[in-house]
């Protein structure tokens, strides 16, 4: 999944179809297809691990600690998610 946040108002947003934007407008992205997307303004782009997310949602506990999942900060130069200046 990706995702990014505003480096302006700390906004996360995740990526869809169409373009998203952050709460202030400083920053925005979207998904081309099922795999490719593009980001731009004051966005830092990020991924969840799509695997992992689900698991730990499948496994939420009643109680205590929240079940972890693999999050990251996407490289600058990655070829699935490019900023566009």
């Amino acid at each position: 999944m990706k995702l990014f946040i505003c480096s302006k108002c700390q906004d996360v947003v995740k990526c869809a179809s169409v373009t998203r934007t952050c709460e202030c407008g400083a920053s925005w992205g979207k998904y081309l297809d099922d795999l490719n997307a593009i980001y731009g303004g004051k966005a830092i782009p990020l991924g969840f691990d799509n695997y992992s997310l689900c698991f730990a949602i499948q496994h939420q506990p009643q109680v205590g600690l929240g079940k972890q999942f693999t999050a990251f900060v996407t490289p600058k130069k990655c070829p699935t998610f490019k900023k566009i200046t």
